[in-house]
């Protein structure tokens, strides 16, 4: 037997935590099967205020690796080293929404990183580690990891093929945990969307340029640019990424279909 799921209110102190979410497996499930990844862990940080150090302890994860890989992980002392949970990891940063990363660009710097990487690859958990940065509306943020099995496959191409998909599903995981509760600030704006402005979601969601949407809509390339700066500006968000993001979370979009990119 193993556990899909292992939920870390406080990661030093509570290995176990105090519970799983069903639902929140059923979410990284579904995420995981329609991106064809390996496994998927997402961190987030559990206050906004990063003028002030913060800690493991201040970290909330939920994970898909076995139960193997986790306890392996916690006698190695990894969260030591593990790039997605260090107190100044640029992906914990609240303006590192749509930042995608191959962890081995920190183990080219670091050789504990490294050993742990590959001593992930060695036990299952793929040959391709991309942590990809996101936030909600209110600015909490977090970083999502997904693994990859890619074989020989070119990994900057696989990525880039990869990035658009990515992006949207960590936004997902993150809003479907940490956002807009319904009824809230979130669900009143979304209603203001017009349904061009979320036509324009929907296919930047899928990962089209402002110019691809204009063909596909049969409109102008700066038509596009403004509905979807509308809909940024109702959603609360920041810049486009987040505002496609939200919009997954809301389900006021569907998350794309994403078979052509693992080709």
């Amino acid at each position: 037997m193993s556990l899909d799921l292992v939920h870390f209110p406080n990661f030093k102190k509570g290995f176990f935590g105090a519970s799983s979410k069903s639902g929140t497996l059923e979410l990284l499930c579904r995420v995981r099967d329609e991106i064809g990844c390996q496994h998927i862990s997402h961190v987030s940080r559990t206050r906004l205020d990063e003028t002030v150090r913060s800690n493991p302890s201040d970290l909330s994860v939920v994970m898909t690796f076995p139960t193997s890989w986790i306890l392996r992980y916690s006698a190695k002392n990894y969260f030591s080293v593990d790039p997605m949970v260090q107190d100044d990891s640029p992906l914990l940063r609240s303006d590192a929404a749509g930042t995608v990363r191959d962890l081995e660009l920190d183990a080219e710097d670091c050789p504990e990183v490294k050993e742990f990487i590959r001593d992930g690859q060695k036990h299952g958990l793929g040959n391709l580690f991309i942590a990809v940065g996101t936030t909600n509306a209110h600015g909490f943020p977090g970083s999502t990891l997904f693994t990859f099995d890619i074989g020989d496959a070119d990994r900057q191409k696989f990525i880039e093929k990869m990035r658009p998909r990515l992006v949207s599903a960590s936004g997902l995981i993150h809003n479907s945990l940490y956002g807009s509760k319904e009824g809230g600030a979130g669900s009143a704006a979304a209603s203001l969307l017009t349904r061009r402005e979320i036509d324009c979601l929907r296919w930047a969601a899928s990962g089209k340029t402002d110019g691809e949407i204009a063909e596909i809509l049969n409109i102008a390339r700066w038509t596009v640019v403004t509905y979807l700066q509308n809909a940024k500006i109702k959603l609360g968000c920041s810049n486009r990424t987040s505002a496609v993001a939200t919009a997954l979370s809301l389900g006021i979009i569907d998350m794309p279909d994403s078979t052509h990119l693992q080709s």
